[in-house]
């Protein structure tokens, strides 16, 4: 075949164009690839928050609830008399010795002298009825001695004598055992009565005066009418001197002991406290869930605390444990494995160490770690699955999304 030398220019130039095309295809295919393998190079590494370890003091809380109440509570019971005034109202302060309610008293000295006499002459006539057998007694055995001797005589007169001692002897019989039981309980009646005057008369009070300094927080008396005795007229309740009543169960009572410091937490502003009272053992009560057994105890408010209000329900932190000058990381950054084993993760450079340590006190944020750890060792927080020992990870800078966690 042939072609002419125009042809043969032109299809030169054509082939020529479209080798280079190629070229560039190819460049651009390889630098895409390379681009992509290294955009996923560096999409796999995982970036992580760390936090740097450091000595300090940790204090170890626990946390709970209680029921506020007043240290000096007071409740009057009074009589059950006609009640004639009533001087408080709910809400008054009362000072110790201030008169809060009075009573229609009656003149009850008659009646104990009346229960008096009554008890005397049940004694006399027990002391009449005892003298009196003690006399025939005695007069029989005095008869007993004669009617012996005269029992050995021979002497027609002595005989004579001797029957009549006898039928004087037969004439005598000695008071009965349930005679005399009658007027020991003769007595004894006549004692309760005496004694029942008497504490009539003593409780048949006049006046309830305050025992205690505070505020009246319940009344349950209406002028006029008389008390049933079976619930407090008055309840007066010191609002300034405050405990806090706590119920702790089996394992939380372990470590609360006598004497440790307690924050409460009020509204606005939070109080000092401390445990003053432990139940010496557990009560055991009836809930939804069946039975519970918990122990008491009760924290002393040491601060002025008015917006504390008595039979409240307010929570409260026990410090239960507390240490200074020891190594300690937040307590996020743990990785807790089964058989009491906890890891954590050091950043050296950009490679993971993955390290065993033992820890000791914890705090809600912190714990001691006492060994397996150095100062200043950047540590991972919230440790992911994925985090293992001698990979490459990416640290945590501001303004970007950490993953991993």
């Amino acid at each position: 075949m042939y072609y002419k030398e125009g042809q043969l220019k032109y299809g030169g130039k054509k082939m020529k164009k479209r080798t280079i095309i190629y070229i560039l295809i190819v460049i651009i295919l390889v630098s895409g690839i390379f681009w992509m393998r290294n955009n996923r190079k560096n999409k796999d590494i995982i970036t992580v928050k760390t936090a740097t370890a450091g000595v300090g003091e940790i204090k170890s809380y626990l946390s709970t609830s209680g029921i506020v109440k007043s240290k000096n509570y007071k409740e009057y019971y009074g009589t059950q008399g006609k009640i004639k005034t009533l001087n408080v109202e709910v809400g008054d302060k009362v000072n110790k010795g201030d008169i809060l309610l009075t009573y229609e008293t009656q003149d009850l000295s008659l009646t104990v002298k009346q229960a008096e006499i009554q008890y005397e002459n049940a004694l006399l006539q027990r002391n009449d009825i005892y003298n009196q057998n003690k006399s025939i007694k005695d007069k029989i055995s005095e008869l007993d001695k004669e009617i012996a001797q005269l029992e050995k005589s021979t002497n027609q007169l002595d005989k004579t004598k001797l029957e009549a001692l006898k039928q004087q002897k037969s004439a005598l019989s000695p008071i009965s055992e349930e005679k005399l039981r009658q007027t020991d309980n003769a007595v004894n009646l006549a004692k309760i009565s005496l004694d029942m005057a008497r504490k009539n008369m003593q409780e048949n009070k006049a006046t309830i005066v305050a025992e205690n300094a505070g505020v009246v927080t319940a009344i349950n008396a209406v002028v006029g009418a008389v008390s049933n005795g079976m619930q407090p007229v008055i309840v007066v309740q010191d609002t300034q001197n405050l405990k806090v009543q706590v119920s702790l169960g089996k394992y939380d009572a372990k470590k609360v002991k006598l004497g440790q410091e307690v924050i409460i937490i009020g509204e606005s502003n939070n109080y000092k406290g401390k445990v003053s009272f432990i139940d010496p053992s557990a009560t055991k009560a009836q809930s939804i869930s069946g039975n519970e057994t918990t122990l008491g105890a009760e924290v002393d408010v040491l601060d002025k605390a008015e917006e504390l209000k008595i039979d409240f329900d307010v929570d409260i932190e026990i410090l239960t444990g507390q240490v200074a000058n020891v190594l300690k990381v937040p307590i996020e950054s743990i990785k807790a494995e089964k058989g009491n084993k906890n890891l954590i993760y050091v950043l050296q450079g950009d490679i993971v160490k993955e390290k065993e340590v033992k820890t000791g006190i914890q705090s809600d944020t912190e714990v001691e770690i006492k060994q397996g750890l150095n100062k200043d060792e950047k540590v991972i927080l919230n440790p992911s699955a994925s985090i293992i020992d001698d990979m490459k990870v990416k640290e945590f800078k501001e303004g970007e999304n950490a993953a991993g966690k």
